[in-house]
C-alpha cells in the first residue's frame, strides 16, 4: 500500500485514518504522518482560517479522552466556499481527506514541509545528538502541523464512526 521512494521515505499512499489528537499533539516533526490520511472532526473557524477540532473518543479510558474541540488542525486549501460546495459548514462534523503538512506559522508564503522534507534536512546536514534535538525544536517554534485539504465530507455519529475506524486500525496493526 505504501511506495517508497529513492531515498528510503515512505509515501502513505491511502487515506490513513488519524485523530487530530495525532497530528496536532506530535512533539517529533520528523515522525509526524507522511502521505494521505482522512481526519474525522469538527469543523471550526478561527482568525479567518479553517479548522478541524478533536472529536471526544468515548472508546478511550477516561484518563486518555481530551474534551472535544481542545486541539485542532489549520486546513489548507478549503475556504468557506469549496466547504459550502462539498456541503460542510462551521460546526458541522466531517471527514477530511488530504495530505498531512507542516506550515510556517511566522511566515505564510514559505513552502510547507513534510516528516519527509523533516528527515531530509537532519541527514543533509549531518544533525545528531544536541544539534538534531535543537533543529526540531525550533521547528517546533515556526511550524504546526496542518491538512492540505483534497475533499470534505460532512459525517454522522462522529464518536461511533471515530471508534469504528480505530477497532479496524487496531486489528489491521495487530
Amino acid at each position: 500500500m505504501n511506495t517508497e521512494s529513492e531515498n528510503g521515505f515512505e509515501y502513505c499512499t491511502f487515506f490513513k485514518h488519524l485523530l487530530v489528537e495525532e497530528v496536532a499533539l506530535k512533539k517529533d516533526y520528523s515522525t509526524v504522518h507522511y502521505g494521505k490520511c482522512a481526519v474525522i472532526g469538527r469543523l471550526s473557524m478561527n482568525t479567518n482560517q479553517l479548522r478541524l477540532e478533536n472529536v471526544r473518543v468515548k472508546y478511550f479510558p477516561e484518563e486518555y479522552r481530551l474534551p472535544e474541540g481542545r486541539v485542532s488542525l489549520p486546513l489548507l486549501g478549503l475556504t468557506r466556499d469549496k466547504a459550502n460546495e462539498q456541503n460542510v459548514t462551521v460546526g458541522c462534523y466531517c471527514i477530511i481527506r488530504g495530505e498531512v503538512i507542516l506550515v510556517n506559522s511566522l511566515n505564510e508564503k514559505e513552502r510547507p514541509l513534510t516528516s519527509r522534507g523533516v528527515k531530509e534536512n537532519i541527514r543533509i546536514r549531518g544533525l545528531d545528538g544536541v544539534a538534531h534535538k535543537h533543529y526540531l525544536d525550533d521547528l517546533h517554534l515556526s511550524h504546526v502541523p496542518a491538512i492540505d485539504v483534497w475533499f470534505a465530507h460532512p459525517v454522522d455519529a462522529p464518536e461511533d464512526l471515530l471508534e469504528r475506524k480505530l477497532r479496524v486500525r487496531t486489528f489491521a496493526e495487530i
